[in-house]
Parts: structure tokens; sequence; C-alpha cells
């Protein structure tokens, strides 16, 4: 009687899934599926004044304000390249420097001009943001911070 219970369990049991078993593994394993999805959430509590400046730039940018702080947050974990460099000021930085490296150039050889100074201050600024990018590209690409070659 019980190898008739067993065997009408046994039937039951091997009808009720009709999908064979497959050999072949799935293309993305169940550990790996859930990195796929974000299963996992963080809160955080903002002043009025914080909300407000969160919600602004969200709306600024055309998304809502957990997509923001998402981008944001996972931007300041992957170090984004060039975040701690204010490319303003690193552009004012590399005017500067070529100012000074043209004064004491043309000084050297002599009084300087109010015209020729005029002409250094010109020259400062039209190549200051280029001189920063070039920067910012070489010091990324892990070459350290010197300036790249051929700036005066």
């Amino acid at each position: 009687m019980q190898a008739q219970v067993l065997a009408g369990v046994k039937s039951s049991v091997a009808t009720a899934d009709p999908k064979p078993t497959s050999l072949i593994p799935p293309a993305i394993s169940p550990a790996r599926e859930s990195e796929n999805y974000r299963v996992k959430q963080t809160g955080t509590r903002l002043t009025e004044a914080e909300f407000a400046e969160v919600e602004a730039a969200a709306a600024d940018e055309g998304t809502n304000i957990s997509a923001w702080i998402r981008e944001a947050i996972l931007a300041r974990l992957s170090g984004a390249q060039g975040s701690n460099t204010d490319p303003i000021l690193l552009g004012e930085l590399m005017a500067i420097r070529a100012l000074i490296l043209n004064l004491f150039a043309a000084a050297s050889k002599g009084p300087l001009s109010d015209e020729s100074l005029r002409k250094m201050l010109v020259y400062a600024d039209s190549v200051k943001q280029q001189k920063a990018d070039e920067f910012l590209v070489k010091l990324r690409a892990g070459g350290g911070a010197k300036p790249p070659k051929g700036t005066p």
C-alpha cells in the first residue's frame, strides 16, 4: 500500500512540472541578476533649504530627485576625473603662469612698454582655457601634474 502511495506521489510530481530540465545554464546567473536591478535603498534627512536645492537641481536636469541623488552619489564614488579641479580656477592659474613666464622673458631683455604688457595679457587670456584643458588631459592620462610641453 505504501508503495502504491509513493508511486502515485512520484507520478503526480513528475507531471506537475511539464518543462524539461535544461542542462544549459541561464545566460545570467541568479547571483549576477541582482546587479541589474536596484534592490537596496537608503535615505537621508535634509533641511527645507537643502531639499529645495536638490529639487531645483533635479528639475534643471529634467530628472526626478531620486535619480539625481543616485547619479550624484555614484559620480562621487567613481571619483569622477577632475571633480576636485575647478576648470575656471585652473584656467586662471594657467593664464597667470603664462603671464609671469612671458614677463620674466621680456624683462630680461630690457624695459617693458605698456603695449607689450597688454599683448602679454591678451595672449595669456586667449590660451588659458586651452592650457587648462591640456593640463587636465595629461593629468587624467596618468602623466602626473606636470604642465604640457611647450607651455610658455
